[in-house]
C-alpha cells in the first residue's frame, strides 16, 4: 500500500510540475508576442555570444523573472495577471506536493 501512495505522488507531483512548465512556457510565449520591451528585460541579450533567435531554449534572466512572477502591482493586462496568479499556483501546487512527499516517507505511512 505505501509504494502505491508513493508512486501516486510522485507522478502527481511530476504531472504538476509539467503543467507549471508548461504555464511558464506559454507565459514567455505571450511576452515575447504582446509585451516585447518587457521580455527584452527579462532576458539575455546574448547568451554565451549567441543571439536569441538562433538557441533552442528561453534566455531568461532568473533573478529578474521570478520576482516578476510574484510581482503584483506590475501590468496593466489582465492577462499577464492570470499567467502569474496560474504560475503561482502550480509552483505552490509543487511545492506542497514535494513537501507531502517527503513528510509522508518520513513519517512512513
Amino acid at each position: 500500500m505505501q509504494a502505491l501512495i508513493m508512486l501516486v505522488g510522485i507522478l502527481l507531483f511530476f504531472g504538476v510540475g509539467a503543467l507549471s512548465i508548461y504555464l511558464v512556457i506559454d507565459f514567455i510565449e505571450y511576452l515575447k508576442k504582446y509585451h516585447s520591451e518587457r521580455w527584452a528585460k527579462l532576458s539575455f541579450e546574448h547568451l554565451f555570444g549567441i543571439s536569441q533567435k538562433d538557441l533552442f531554449f528561453y534566455q531568461i534572466q532568473p533573478l529578474k523573472f521570478i520576482p516578476y512572477l510574484f510581482n503584483k502591482v506590475d501590468s496593466d493586462d489582465s492577462h499577464v495577471m492570470v499567467y502569474k496568479k496560474r504560475i503561482q499556483l502550480s509552483f505552490g501546487g509543487v511545492f506542497v506536493l514535494f513537501v507531502l512527499h517527503f513528510l509522508i516517507s518520513y513519517i512512513g505511512i
